[in-house]
């Protein structure tokens, strides 16, 4: 019998497998668009671009903002550093810029859940994060008692609100919500770290303060993926 943990692996880089494909079909270069310096990054190049650029070159939602210093991108409403680009990997690494040392009390700003089950047929795909699990906050009007998955915030909540962090692989489920709460943030957890189950505050905001993942721009292809699911599904048998 294959172990859930290892099937879990097997789709997660069964659909690795499948958007590598796709981001390789959708990559080009413009002569007119030269690679350029970010920050400490070298040789940035598509999909990424500077405002100066025209407007044929890159995506602009990967447009880089640079300083002498660093590189950040504007994702929705929040800054991300960049301190790393990875060609061969289709990705680059984010730390959300609310994360400096002086924020005691940090609550992510990203607001992109996973959905890699939940794309169109041959849809282009953007920002979409590199994760294998999230940890979702919730804000509650009522304490919430004798649920181990709620581990509490306590420098967030006040007399009549109680905030909470729940991770885990079903972290996001509605299964799990409770009456009195609702949605508040989340934040990814990178994929190629241990899921951190019912894990608390702290080491939610230790693992924020590393970043994440997120992928180059790639075109979703939904019989690849079935195919690819149909060979995992074979393993349990």
């Amino acid at each position: 019998m294959v172990m859930p943990a290892v099937l879990n692996s097997l789709t997660f880089l069964c659909v690795l497998a499948v958007l590598a494909a796709g981001q390789a079909e959708g990559r080009h270069h413009d002569p007119d668009c030269p690679s350029f310096s970010c920050g400490p990054l070298r040789n940035v190049s598509f999909p990424f671009r500077q405002a100066s650029d025209p407007p044929g070159c890159g995506y602009q939602s990967y447009e880089l903002i640079c300083s002498d210093t660093k590189a950040a991108i504007r994702i929705d409403d929040a800054t991300y550093y960049v301190p790393a680009i990875n060609y061969s990997g289709s990705s680059f690494w984010v730390i959300d810029a609310n994360m400096d040392l002086y924020n005691s009390c940090p609550l992510p700003r990203w607001n992109r859940p996973p959905s890699t089950y939940h794309y169109n047929m041959n849809m282009e795909v953007e920002l979409d994060p590199l994760v294998d699990s999230q940890a979702c906050f919730l804000k509650c009007s009522r304490e919430v008692k004798d649920n181990g998955m709620y581990m509490p915030v306590a420098c967030l909540s006040t007399n009549d609100t109680y905030v909470y962090v729940l991770t885990g692989d079903e972290s996001n489920s509605m299964e799990y919500l409770e009456p009195s709460c609702g949605y508040l943030a989340m934040t990814p957890q990178p994929w190629d770290s241990p899921v951190l189950e019912n894990a608390s505050y702290a080491d939610v905001v230790k693992s924020m303060r590393s970043g994440f993942a997120v992928l180059f721009p790639f075109r979703y292809h939904r019989r690849s993926i079935n195919v690819c699911l149909r060979r995992e599904i074979r393993l349990r048998i």
